[in-house]
């Protein structure tokens, strides 16, 4: 689905509440329709000032959810491709409903990636089985990993410093010390 589960939302606004005013970029892995902009740059202005990237690999979503528009720059690709040396410095990534797309190797490396770039990376994951196949001829939607759970979670991806699990869905707050 190109729209991202909405049960953790509340507990990601407050942690940004407390570092809003450092992010100056934010960069959205598999913007899918834009959820994370729609929610924190534009409902909450939390973020509204700040540049925002995203990496879809989807065309079609590009164009049917006006990607271009919302985006300061947004790059047909796919994340587990991605020079991520190519953006500026980042402040936040939303890694949201988009590791479960991936084997779990994948998942830790665009972790690694993203952590080389920016000072803090917020992963929501569905934290239960959860299979999904593709969804509308989007080969990208079906779940490749649909069994990750809140402790492998925090087992797998180092420097969470705060998390909420929820009934369906895991957020996790992770600051990278630079």
């Amino acid at each position: 689905m190109p729209y991202s589960d909405y049960e953790c939302k509340f507990n990601i606004n407050l942690w940004l509440n407390p570092i809003r005013n450092e992010v100056a970029r934010v960069l959205d892995l598999g913007v899918g329709s834009g959820t994370y902009f729609d929610y924190y740059a534009i409902r909450y202005n939390k973020l509204s000032k700040a540049e925002w990237y995203g990496i879809e690999v989807w065309q079609p979503y590009i164009e049917q959810f006006c990607l271009e528009q919302k985006y300061t720059k947004i790059y047909n690709a796919d994340l587990r491709k991605f020079d991520y040396s190519i953006l500026p410095k980042i402040d936040l990534v939303f890694a949201g409903d988009v590791l479960e797309h991936m084997d779990k190797k994948s998942a830790i490396n665009i972790v690694k990636e993203c952590k080389k770039i920016s000072k803090y990376l917020i992963i929501s994951i569905p934290i239960v089985h959860y299979p999904q196949e593709a969804i509308n001829g989007n080969p990208y939607e079906a779940h490749v990993k649909d069994d990750w759970s809140h402790q492998e979670v925090v087992d797998t991806f180092d420097g969470i410093i705060k998390y909420h699990q929820g009934s369906l869905t895991g957020a996790y707050l992770i600051h990278v010390n630079t």
